[in-house]
């Protein structure tokens, strides 16, 4: 779906955490190509864990193409707000998602190298990832007791990892070997 699909890894054992995490940098920001298009932004929290961010074209299967297209535009420039001043971030003449992704990868450059950034991170599933809508990044230079970033009543709700509906128990099943005679074939 055109939206979030966030993958975390851990690094040496760290897991990434959930909430407002200071100290986060933007490590990466790339147009995978395969299957359809990726536009990937790779984060690293203070602690070592990183968080990936993806970003899909529009899908019809999903519903409305241009909400779903407004949303991923809004997310990215959120983004890319943090990293450079809102008129550096102008895009034009797009002709696909594949096209987008390029010049959002060009105007990113490296700018966001050096930066340290405030982060809300929400659990989506069983992986750590950035909340739909904005205001899920700013940087550190502003101060904690002035934050933008708001934890809304339908992301507390996903601070706390899932846990399973019901565990399921697992019987051990012993299977006798009877030399193969009872074998239908």
């Amino acid at each position: 779906m055109y939206g979030t699909n966030v993958e975390s890894n851990n690094t040496g054992g760290v897991m990434p955490q959930v909430g407002i995490v200071e100290n986060c940098e933007l490590v990466s920001v790339t147009m995978n190509t395969d299957k359809g298009g990726r536009l990937d932004f790779e984060f690293r929290q203070g602690n070592g864990s990183t968080v990936k961010h993806a970003e899909f074209p529009a899908n019809p299967d999903y519903g409305d193409v241009e909400k779903q297209a407004m949303d991923v535009s809004r997310r990215v420039k959120h983004i890319a707000t943090k990293c450079m001043a809102e008129a550096e971030f102008a895009i034009a003449d797009v002709t696909s998602f594949e096209d987008y992704g390029h010049k959002v990868v060009a105007l990113f450059g490296q700018k966001f190298q050096g930066r340290k950034f405030r982060m809300l991170f929400i659990y989506r599933g069983k992986y750590a990832s950035l909340p739909k809508y904005p205001n899920f990044i700013e940087g550190m230079e502003i101060p904690a007791d002035k934050t933008n970033i708001y934890i809304s009543d339908w992301n507390k709700k996903k601070l706390v990892k899932p846990e399973p509906d019901a565990q399921v128990e697992l019987a051990a099943t012993v299977v006798a070997s009877t030399g193969g005679a009872d074998m239908p074939f």
